[in-house]
Formats: structure tokens, sequence, C-alpha cells
């Protein structure tokens, strides 16, 4: 799949990698439908954010279809339409019980996708800790910036 990947200070290229797929029961594999660039994807290029790994693709700001779940999974399923969170975040350590999971301990917590782990500025994603980080979009919001379709 092609990729929008940080090469190193000053240099993203697009890049062919393959599909994404499940390490861990509570994963989920998202088809991204609309992404955005953030400002912190720039902080990357400038060599502003040393945690970013070289040859990991950016992006932490999306939206798609959720393809598959890891058995442990329950908050989604198999075809909704998700959003997806910037901070991945394992919901048990000492900072996400006290609402700080920008801080997770975890080694995919905090802001791991685009930055440690690959993000979502692709076709597919790998998300850590789906039940925390994906949250279904109501059938009546469209993707598009024109008016949701009305239910019959």
């Amino acid at each position: 799949m092609l990729t929008y990947t940080y090469i190193e200070q000053g240099k993203f290229a697009l890049t062919e990698k393959p599909k994404p797929t499940l390490q861990n029961d509570t994963d989920a594999i998202v088809k991204v439908t609309l992404a955005s660039i953030c400002t912190s994807d720039l902080h990357i290029k400038h060599g502003s954010v040393p945690r970013a790994v070289p040859g990991i693709t950016v992006g932490h700001e999306m939206v798609g279809i959720v393809e598959e779940v890891g058995p442990a999974v329950t908050s989604v399923k198999v075809g909704d339409r998700v959003t997806v969170n910037v901070e991945t975040f394992c919901g048990e350590c000492f900072f996400c019980k006290k609402g700080f999971v920008n801080n997770c301990t975890d080694k995919h917590g905090g802001w791991a996708l685009g930055c440690r782990i690959d993000g979502g500025q692709a076709e597919y994603v790998r998300v850590p800790y789906a039940d925390q980080g994906l949250n279904k979009i109501p059938d009546t919001v469209t993707e598009c910036t024109g008016p949701a379709k009305k239910s019959l």
C-alpha cells in the first residue's frame, strides 16, 4: 500500500509498505477514508520530535472503516465507520486512569501513531487499544462538507 513516510529530518516520501496486520488482541485494522496533516507532522519533518522514528508512516488524525478487529475488541465491529483518536492508550496505567492518556506508559501509548508506530497517511492503519482509540461515527454524519443524509 502507498504511505507517506518520514525518511529523515527534512524529508518525507511516498513509499510502498505491506498492509498492516493485527499484532495484539486489542488491535483493529482501519481502512482510511479521510486523513489530515497535523502541525505535529511538520514538527517531525523539521526535527522537533526526537521520538519520531525514521521510516514511520506519519499521520494521527483520520477516519475510516473498521476492516478487522482482534478478539478482545468489543466497542467496534467490522464495517463500522470510525474516528481514530489522536492518542493511543492502554486505559490501565496510572496516567490513563487519571485521564492523562497522552502520558500513557505503554510502549504504544501516548502519541504513538505516526510517531513511533505507523500512522494513518496510508490506505490502512493498525490501531492499538481499539476500544479506547476508535469512536463510531453516527450514520447521520457524512464525510463530505454537505448536509447529512436524511433517514427514511
